[in-house]
């Protein structure tokens, strides 16, 4: 690195920290704080939830993963984007009518207070983890990249601006500077799109010479492997979770200023994300391709950046890695704030006697932003000596999550009787059943990964039914209450430009109907994979496009 690229860098993270300080005026009140008061708009939505979602874990780590496993962890984005089509459409409006600040407080609208402090406990330490995850994949490139090895300077540098722009700014100047650095993000990847293909010698080059070395390398849906059809489906159900009840992407949407907004938010981000994914895998398919063999899996893009990114002109790399750290820092920034509002909302809140006031709030929520940060780092330290980051993101991930998903869409918004028994019950149960596969399969941890989403899913889907007919139903009603809440604002009263779960327009219902036929085709395509490859990923790609486009029709409609 060149004297101009470490200042490019530098001055892009003096910006940002300055940045976050000038909009901590924003913040009056704890609602400024966790959902930028409900004022964001479709561009700044679709903007900050894309940040949120892409960090150094995408074009490190599963740029890595392909240049070892081939092209089908493409689907690890893919799923996700489908899944905030359906969200947006479907579960977003529902939530956002509630006006809540996150996951746990609906449950305990839903269900009882117990459960959403428990909720809360279980989703501050999950995302703790996973920014631990996310500063481990940036100060390991970052090494790689610069040459400098010491792994605690990398932690410090990449740590000390989103904590201090999050803990200071909140959820405003997370939205108002990931707008920013969607644009920084996406210009740094398109510089280094051209320059691996360069490499490679061009995509059609690339393709036949890795279908000649290995099928799994360009086979979208493989009928086997670490990233197979069974994966396909296990990132399918993660997808649904990750665009419904995970936190981070929609404390977001909540801050939509209407159901409408945040519909067209999360459409629009799953829209734009779908051909970003090309930016991150094809690089890694390249350095399969063209560069050295038998590297780990998350040295393989810091590979490139450093011997080939830094060749183009004077300045180049610094700009690439101003677009790298944008993603990163977006990512942490938006979770911490995810997690201060979780244990100070549904945690701190829940456990006080009486209600604490907004100066009290907000006093809190920056000290649990700070705690947050201590445990990211952690949980970074002891991640140096593990490795391999997607892995490792889709084991934290597997447990708790799908079950939770579950309890929360599937059962609390969908039947009316589920009672808080059932759910607390399928909550824990479904997690347990998730660990007992990794202890079962701990010598094969790839079919491990591949089935414990489906098994935690499917133990929930069994156990909260079967305990709620066992237990007496809810005397307070609480479903009830809930559901007719949500039912008075159906027509959006008031709003301008209202947003029907069920269209009124033919257009419109013709956008909803080809949103659930792509997703079938979808489905289709991979349940087919064992039988014909080919064309799996025909039928499943041919579904993902059915969803988006008929996901944009139906948010722009009646």
């Amino acid at each position: 690195m060149t004297p101009l690229d470490y200042g490019l860098v530098l001055g892009f993270l003096l910006f940002m920290a300055l940045a976050g300080l000038a909009v901590s005026r924003l913040i009056k009140d704890s609602d400024d704080f966790f959902v930028a008061g409900r004022e964001l708009t479709p561009f700044i939505l679709c903007a900050t939830i894309t940040a949120t979602n892409l960090s150094m874990f995408h074009f490190v780590g599963m740029g890595g993963t392909a240049y070892k496993d081939g092209v089908s962890i493409i689907w690890q984005n893919w799923t996700g984007c489908m899944a905030l089509v359906l969200s947006g459409i479907f579960v977003l409006p529902l939530m956002r009518r509630l006006k809540i600040r996150s996951i746990p407080e609906f449950l305990e609208l839903r269900y009882t207070r117990g459960l959403r402090t428990l909720a809360g406990l279980f989703w501050g330490v999950r995302l703790s983890i996973y920014l631990g995850l996310l500063l481990y994949i940036a100060s390991t490139a970052a090494i790689v990249i610069t040459g400098w090895h010491s792994y605690a300077a990398w932690l410090a540098i990449f740590s000390l601006v989103s904590i201090l722009y999050s803990v200071v700014g909140g959820a405003w100047a997370v939205a108002i500077m990931d707008s920013v650095q969607f644009v920084v993000m996406l210009a740094g990847g398109l510089i280094i799109f051209p320059v691996a293909m360069h490499l490679a010698g061009g995509i059609p080059a690339m393709w036949h010479r890795l279908s000649e070395v290995s099928p799994q390398y360009t086979t979208l849906v493989p009928a086997t492997g670490n990233f197979s059809w069974l994966f396909v489906t296990s990132m399918m159900l993660l997808g649904f979770k990750f665009a419904t009840v995970d936190q981070s992407i929609l404390q977001r949407a909540f801050g939509a200023r209407s159901p409408r907004v945040g519909a067209k938010g999360m459409v629009l981000s799953g829209l734009i994300t779908t051909p970003m994914a090309f930016l991150w895998i094809f690089p890694g398919l390249a350095v399969a391709k063209a560069g050295p063999v038998n590297m780990k899996t998350d040295e393989a893009i810091p590979w490139l950046l450093r011997t080939h990114v830094s060749a183009v002109c004077v300045g180049a790399l610094g700009f690439v890695l101003c677009g790298l750290v944008a993603a990163q820092i977006s990512t942490i920034t938006a979770d911490v704030n995810s997690v201060a509002t979780v244990l100070t909302s549904d945690v701190y809140r829940t456990l006080k006697r009486r209600e604490p006031t907004q100066r009290e709030l907000l006093r809190v929520v920056r000290y649990t932003s700070l705690l947050s940060g201590v445990l990211m780092l952690l949980v970074a330290w002891m991640f140096q000596y593990i490795g391999n980051a997607v892995k490792l993101n889709n084991i934290i991930v597997s447990i708790l999550d799908m079950p939770l998903f579950v309890v929360t869409v599937v059962y609390g918004l969908w039947w009316r009787r589920t009672n808080w028994q059932g759910a607390l019950a399928g909550f824990l149960l479904g997690g347990i059943a998730s660990g007992i596969c990794y202890a079962m399969y701990w010598d094969n941890i790839d079919h491990a990964r591949q089935i414990a989403p489906i098994v935690s899913t499917l133990t929930a889907l069994i156990v909260t039914p079967i305990v709620t007919l066992l237990t007496p139903p809810d005397r307070t009603d609480r479903a009830a209450t809930m559901l007719s809440s949500i039912g008075r604002g159906n027509v959006d009263e008031g709003d301008a430009d209202p947003f029907h779960l069920v269209p009124h327009s033919a257009i419109g219902k013709a956008g909803a109907i080809a949103v659930i036929v792509g997703f079938v085709l979808f489905i289709t395509g991979v349940v087919c994979a064992p039988l014909s490859t080919a064309t799996a990923g025909t039928l499943a790609v041919a579904g993902l496009l059915a969803v988006l486009i008929g996901g944009v029709v139906r948010v722009y409609s009646m």
